[in-house]
């Protein structure tokens, strides 16, 4: 079975509800977001998952754009929820 957890986030100033769906996967976490705003929530579409990874919420990947804005407001609200630190993955560039 599946837990489910209520978080409140603020996005440009104003305060919204996102249900966190929480999977356990074999060696971690994922934090499935569904943003109770219709509006938000396409806009957080193919954004909306976040991973647990050794107690450590992975923000990234993080768009560029308003998407990007709001997926960090939904993990910062997650972390905060969760009592839990973030961190961004590393990106090694291969020459």
């Amino acid at each position: 079975m599946e837990d489910i957890v209520s978080i409140e986030f603020e996005y440009k100033g104003k305060t919204y509800f996102a249900l966190a769906r929480i999977k356990d996967k074999n060696d971690h976490k994922e934090y499935h977001i569904t943003v109770m705003n219709g509006a938000l929530e396409q806009k957080l579409y193919g954004n909306h998952v976040f991973v647990d990874q050794e107690s450590w919420i992975l923000l990234s990947p993080v768009p560029e754009n308003r998407t990007g804005q709001l997926r960090m407001a939904v993990g910062m609200a997650l972390c905060k929820h969760f009592n839990k630190p973030y961190h961004f993955a590393e990106t090694a560039v291969f020459k």
